[in-house]
């Protein structure tokens, strides 16, 4: 749904800036640590297999999956920049993927949102993994993001977003999908959940919620949502800054949820 155009791929890594640190602590709690082999799945632009990276150090390895070729190169820039030789990246998908066995771990994060099947697609990635492997997942929790006291706009924008996800038939919430996913693939996981919250007027938080609603406008206005002239994409920044110009507004990005699992 959100493609994978030079802009979609700088609001990827306005994301994955947003969300690091969360990430960072749902990976530890999930085992990942110095020397593991560790496969990340559509790892693309690099920004979990960064932070995967730096838990495994150079006594590991990451290796990188991904369909867009764009993504990938970015990907393996932004390693080798950080000095990370350890990660390497090759262009496939969670399906394409054939022996695991070398890996200690299987990570990706908002990955299986974007699958028609995810309790499918972990039931078949857990028959190529060797017993003692980790099993690691995050997703949102898309409904749960808000901002309190409500604000108009933003709220519109949360909307437009979610409504998206429910008409292409996706898992708005698929961090609390991620449970009966895993049990699907026969795992009981461990689970958390992490919340982000900042002021309603924050720049950074702003940008992200505003590259997202541009990734997704052609599918907005082609299922009918919202047209062009309501979104008002040239404008909505400065929209969204005026409405949250006060202080007296915080926002709740989406719940960050964590699922993982050892396969006996």
């Amino acid at each position: 749904m959100l493609g994978h155009s030079e802009r979609e791929l700088e609001r990827l890594a306005r994301q994955g800036a947003l969300f690091s640190d969360l990430t960072r602590d749902l990976l530890v709690r999930a085992g990942l640590r110095k020397g593991m082999q560790v496969l990340d799945i559509g790892c693309g632009v690099g920004d979990v297999s960064l932070i995967a990276a730096d838990l495994v150090s150079g006594e590991g390895a990451i290796q990188g999956v991904d369909p867009a070729a764009e993504a990938l190169a970015i990907a393996q820039a932004r390693l080798d920049a950080h000095g990370k030789t350890w990660a390497s990246f090759s262009q496939g998908t969670l399906e394409s993927l054939e022996d695991c066995s070398r890996f200690d771990a299987v990570i990706g994060r908002f990955i299986l949102v974007h699958l028609a099947n995810p309790a499918e697609a972990l039931r078949g990635l857990r028959s190529r993994l060797q017993a003692g492997a980790i099993m690691s997942f995050i997703e949102f929790d898309l409904s749960t993001a808000a901002v309190y006291p409500p604000l108009t706009l933003p709220q519109q924008c949360i909307g437009w977003i979610g409504e998206v996800y429910h008409r292409m038939g996706r898992q708005l919430d698929m961090g609390v999908a991620l449970f009966s996913a895993f049990r699907a693939a026969g795992l009981t996981p461990q689970m958390a959940g992490l919340t982000r919250i900042t002021a309603a007027n924050d720049e950074a938080g702003i940008d992200f919620l505003v590259e997202s609603v541009r990734s997704l406008l052609p599918v907005v206005v082609k299922l009918g949502i919202a047209t062009e002239e309501i979104v008002g994409i040239d404008s909505l920044r400065q929209r969204l800054l005026e409405e949250a110009a006060s202080d007296d507004h915080c926002v709740f990005y989406p719940r960050l949820v964590g699922a993982w699992a050892t396969v006996p």
